[in-house]
């Protein structure tokens, strides 16, 4: 098992026409279709839980939410179960995704095998 990682800063929630399109560069409608995204929209793979949660913890606190703590909680805990952790909030005025997605997953091709 490993987690592919996806970051997304933007002023506004994209278009349902946007989100489908696997050409441009914003969070798509459903998770699974992250991993058709741009790979300008992943930021990385990583085989060891402790280094997804490392970099959800960096990411998320350079950008938090209104409860830092309670997302960082409910992200570890995903990490912790294998399954995907997942966070799309507002700060700063901007919309701010950060996901870490476990993969191998049913009917979609890893995007970025770990060497």
């Amino acid at each position: 098992m490993h987690w592919h990682a996806y970051t997304y800063t933007g002023g506004q929630w994209p278009k349902d026409s946007e989100a489908r399109n696997v050409q441009a560069a914003v969070p798509p409608n459903t998770i699974s279709q992250w991993f058709r995204k741009p790979q300008s929209m992943r930021a990385n793979t990583f085989t060891d839980a402790g280094e997804v949660v490392a970099w959800l913890d960096k990411e998320v606190r350079a950008a938090p939410p209104a409860d830092v703590e309670g997302k960082l909680s409910y992200l570890r805990d995903c990490v912790d179960r294998g399954a995907d952790a997942y966070a799309g909030y507002y700060s700063r005025g901007q919309i701010v995704v950060r996901c870490a997605l476990a993969c191998p997953r049913d009917g979609e091709r890893c995007p970025d095998p770990p060497r």
